[in-house]
């Protein structure tokens, strides 16, 4: 494809010719009966039309007007998009038993469906619909669900085709035309309304938003606009967008919005990119840059060990890489077979063009093999991003992940300088990941939920100070040291903490592969008169005190089902500590060893070794108190008052 830039805006030579003369989607419309009968014989599809048959028997929930309005009046999302969630998915399973069983049997309950849709009074998702605008009669605009849920629409218009009663097909049309499709056609000519172009300013940034919308609205439209000029105009738009989309990675792949938005943002592009290949007989390719090579296997290099990844950013506990993303990128990118039916697809619960667009694939590929899965290097070090995975030399031993990064990245965590510890297939020192959103998670308060802050990752408390948003607070790395028995990394991270008098600020991890396993933190400070220092481990499970003295101390944190560690911890003068409870609710409970120096220094270290514990019997002494953070904190750049190194000294020992 060659690519003509005509004042300023980019265009693709011959793209209009190379479109088809109709709209189409992804896939075959259910009246292709050969393609969807075969389908409608493998075991998937029975599971899929079981999935629809439930719905049968099951009310169509019903649009909740309060229940929208929940995040404008208390800031409360999971009501809302619980039930509307439910709404979608009945639509989707029933499209999806009709084109399989193709005897019009979920005809009348998809009609039903499809007029409760269309009489919400918006599609937008509350938390995104400003002032409840939309919601009250402003002109529409695309988010994330619009986008999702009206690609869905306009791809089962084409599917059911001749299927569905014209009444209801028109009704479709309309609604999709309304509330995606003609809002985003205005969009891309410059003819739309403030509110709509200010709504979709996502077309202009490099996070999974774009990705989403992008591949959800060009969908639509590929789907559904009948110019072949215009579906053209659209593909263009989506490349441009798609440029943006890929710069907010990092040089070497990494996806500083964590493993789970890496499935969602990345998992669309992939979507969009199959959409944009069929409807130009692949002269459209995204995948076609070294970028995309680097983004699609970042991922499985995040893996620590057991199946754990680091919950960094905004990612849950648990996540990980969609293996039927990664394979699909490996099928695009350099061939590497499928495992498993062709039909698989349709026993899973992947909206309609997710579930389309891989059982192309699949059925193109026609390849069905058992794959042995890769064998992870040593270590995986992300040098643009500043993080860095250390595995162990032999299975089961104890792996480490940690992040440099700065505090502006993409559904940033004020983080710099976090560290987590998988041992026995469990993260105990942890990173605790997301919480359930609410209108504070992304409002000006974020930073004073503690799960947010870094007052609930492992990181320093300086002076008072917790670490302050902002691309300018970073983890600069000194040096690395990679070998076969042991690696260090050293970052100077002095600048996350501006107004704290820090002249020098360097972590040092050093990490050793003999036994099961070693890791040292060390933290070494200097200020321009002597103040206050801290750090503290976020912990998964309960932490008991084994030895306590002056300078050093012993922990053990009991991960629960084996996997305790212990903590050896030095303190460069006098030091005390205390456990803090920070509650996520909805979501796993986080604790927090508190370690800390008696007495103000002008220079110092705290240095903590951690290892696999020997034996839970003989170690096990005192199980520590915990108080319990607050749930949000008065100051976003102060820790609470316990923790900043004034209170009373803990007894010594046991």
């Amino acid at each position: 494809m060659v690519w003509l830039i005509v004042n300023g805006v980019t265009h693709a030579a011959g793209i209009v010719e190379s479109m088809p003369d109709r709209p189409q989607g992804i896939g075959r419309p259910a009246s292709d009966r050969a393609w969807w009968g075969e389908l409608a014989k493998t075991p998937e599809a029975a599971v899929a039309v079981k999935a629809a048959e439930k719905w049968l028997k099951t009310p169509m929930p019903a649009f909740d007007p309060e229940r929208y309005l929940d995040f404008t009046t208390n800031g409360d999302r999971t009501r809302y998009q619980g039930v509307n969630t439910r709404r979608w998915d009945r639509f989707m399973r029933l499209v999806m038993g009709e084109c399989l069983e193709g005897k019009g049997r979920f005809v009348p309950a998809l009609e039903e469906t499809v007029k409760s849709l269309c009489g919400d009074a918006s599609w937008i998702l509350p938390a995104h619909d400003h002032a409840a605008g939309v919601f009250n009669g402003a002109s529409p605009y695309a988010d994330l669900a619009v986008a999702m849920n009206g690609y869905q629409m306009a791809l089962a218009i084409w599917m059911l085709d001749g299927r569905l009663p014209v009444e209801t097909l028109a009704l479709m049309r309309e609604n999709v035309q309304k509330r995606l499709t003609g809002p985003i056609l205005k969009t891309i000519d410059g003819t739309a309304p403030k509110n709509v172009l200010d709504g979709h300013w996502w077309a202009r940034c490099n996070n999974n938003w774009n990705a989403v919308c992008t591949a959800g609205a060009v969908g639509a439209i590929l789907a559904t606009e009948p110019s072949r000029e215009t579906r053209a105009k659209a593909v263009e738009w989506a490349v441009r967008n798609m440029d943006s989309f890929l710069s907010g990675f990092g040089g070497d792949g990494y996806c500083s919005e964590g493993v789970g938005y890496w499935n969602y943002g990345f998992g669309h592009f992939v979507v969009l990119s199959e959409a944009l290949r069929s409807q130009t007989g692949g002269k459209v390719d995204l995948f076609g840059k070294e970028s995309v090579r680097r983004i699609a296997a970042a991922p499985s290099l995040l893996e620590t060990a057991d199946g754990v990844y680091p919950s960094f950013a905004d990612c849950g506990l648990g996540s990980r890489p969609d293996s039927e993303l990664l394979e699909m990128a490996g099928w695009r990118l350099s061939k590497q077979p499928f495992t498993g039916n062709a039909s698989m697809p349709l026993a899973g619960a992947g909206l309609i063009y997710q579930t389309m667009t891989e059982l192309v694939a699949r059925r193109d590929a026609a390849a069905a093999v058992r794959k042995e899965p890769a064998k992870l290097p040593l270590r995986s070090w992300f040098e643009h991003s500043g993080v860095c995975v250390m595995r162990p030399a032999k299975p089961g031993g104890m792996a480490v992940a940690l992040k440099g990064g700065h505090n502006a990245e993409h559904h940033n965590h004020n983080d710099v300088g976090t560290t987590v510890v998988v041992w026995k297939g469990r993260p105990v020192i942890a990173d605790p990941g997301s919480m359930v959103y609410r209108a504070e998670t992304f409002g000006k308060d974020r930073y004073r939920l503690p799960i947010m802050g870094s007052f609930g990752h492992s990181v320093p408390i300086v002076a008072g100070f917790l670490q302050a948003p902002g691309g300018q607070c970073r983890g600069n790395v000194l040096g690395t040291d990679f070998t076969a028995p042991r690696d260090s990394v050293v970052i100077d991270f002095a600048s996350a903490y501006p107004s704290s008098g820090l002249k020098k600020l360097e972590r040092e991890w050093i990490y050793q592969r003999d036994g099961d396993g070693s890791l040292v933190i060390e933290d070494r400070f200097a200020f321009g008169q002597a103040s206050a220092f801290a750090t503290g481990l976020i912990g998964l499970g309960d932490w008991y005190l084994v030895a306590g003295g002056d300078k050093r101390a012993s922990f053990v944190i009991d991960g629960g089902a084996g996997a305790l560690l212990e903590l050896d911890v030095e303190f460069s003068g006098r030091g005390q500590w205390e456990v803090t409870t920070i509650n996520n609710p909805g979501k796993p409970t986080a604790s927090r060893l508190g370690l800390s120096l008696i007495e103000p220094a002008a220079t110092g270290f705290i240095r903590t070794t951690i290892r696999p514990a020997k034996s839970a019997g003989s170690l096990l002494r005192t199980k520590l108190p915990g108080n319990t953070a607050p749930a949000m904190l008065e100051d976003p750049r102060r820790a609470p008052p316990s923790l900043n190194a004034t209170r009373k000294k803990l007894p010594d020992g046991i």
